[in-house]
């Protein structure tokens, strides 16, 4: 028969063991939150990621594509100044030619010989060439100009590159996971708790047993002898 001295022990190793479940279940609930909050965070940041690449190419074949329309159009100038110089040469010949032309009728007519003719043909020929010299003093400085603002445009289009690659140049890491919880061990807490149930049942029952009775005295007591 179980004493009654057990009945407390063995409802409160039952309401631990329950306690130490209860505690488990809410632990592996959080836990689980835990997971699903971490994964939705690296969603979201893989997604933001991947949103920022995109734009990181087309900023970058935007830039590209300027850079390209404006070297293209510092190169047309270039070819237009340089087509001009060709023809305006052309012109200006056309325009020696004739003046010797006209230097030589004109002598011919006032019966006009040797050195002066040949001053009058020499000065024709060098304004000539000074206009040529200086045709091509002007293309040389405009393509000095042109080699300015073609770095000038590179130099923008590596610091827009730059700034855009910032944006995109550390890659997104996952946070590391919670660590899992730890449980508590619900047999063990059961065990424990019966345990002392039953050391207290044992003391109950020998006190039940021992109760009104009278003190047994063996051969080898002294009060056996008295």
């Amino acid at each position: 028969m179980c004493s009654t001295a057990a009945i407390g022990p063995a409802i409160g190793a039952i309401g631990s063991a329950a306690s130490a479940s209860q505690a488990n279940k809410q632990a592996r609930a959080n836990y689980q939150h835990q997971l699903k909050v971490r994964e939705r965070k690296w969603m979201q940041t893989r997604t933001t990621y991947g949103t920022k690449k995109v734009q990181f190419e087309q900023e970058v074949d935007q830039a590209n594509i300027a850079a390209q329309r404006a070297y293209s159009r510092v190169q047309n100038e270039l070819n237009s100044a340089q087509s001009l110089a060709i023809l305006q040469n052309q012109e200006d010949f056309k325009k020696m030619l004739s003046n010797e032309g006209l230097i030589e009728a004109r002598a011919a007519e006032r019966g006009v010989r040797g050195s002066s003719i040949a001053r009058q043909l020499v000065m024709n020929k060098g304004n000539f060439g000074m206009s040529q010299a200086m045709r091509s003093r002007g293309l040389t400085q405009a393509g000095y100009q042109a080699k300015e603002v073609n770095q000038d445009v590179n130099r923008q289009l590596k610091g827009k590159l730059n700034q855009s690659f910032g944006k995109v140049a550390i890659q997104p890491i996952a946070d590391l996971a919670p660590p899992p919880p730890v449980m508590q061990n619900v047999g063990l807490t059961f065990m424990l708790g019966m345990g002392q149930a039953l050391g207290a049942g044992l003391e109950g029952a020998a006190g039940q047993n021992t109760g009104g009775l009278k003190k047994f005295v063996g051969p080898y007591a002294r009060e056996y002898y008295s």
